[in-house]
């Protein structure tokens, strides 16, 4: 099982896929009605993943990385590896969010991230 972000291995607990459909709606007049036409041209899909890291070193840390590309406008390579329970080829996204959780842990290194990955 692995999830993949650039270079980093991702420890993902929770994955949500949502797709919307891409295309043109327009209004026509048929048959003494006005109806409501489609074209699709395809989807588009954003990704939210949950992660956590344990004993991650902020300056190596996948959230701070993706924190960083995002701030400069750049996309990334995702690619998930779930065997026949989910599959998905490196494809190129935008980074739509990115949540930092840390909570009080004591002497504890453990922070959780949300990260919204959105295809290009």
């Amino acid at each position: 099982m692995t999830f993949t972000i650039d270079s980093f291995t991702l420890n993902v607990v929770d994955l949500t896929e949502t797709s919307s459909p891409v295309g043109a709606e327009w209004h026509a007049w048929e048959n003494e009605q006005i109806v409501l036409k489609r074209y699709i041209y395809g989807i588009k899909r954003t990704w939210r993943l949950t992660c956590v890291e344990k004993d991650v070193a902020w300056s190596n840390s996948a959230a701070r990385y993706l924190q960083q590309k995002m701030a400069a406008g750049e996309t990334v390579q995702f690619s998930v590896n779930e065997g026949d329970r989910y599959s998905l080829p490196a494809t190129t996204c935008h980074i739509a969010g990115l949540e930092l959780e840390i909570e009080p842990a004591g002497q504890q290194n453990i922070r959780k991230y949300v990260v919204i990955l959105r295809e290009r």
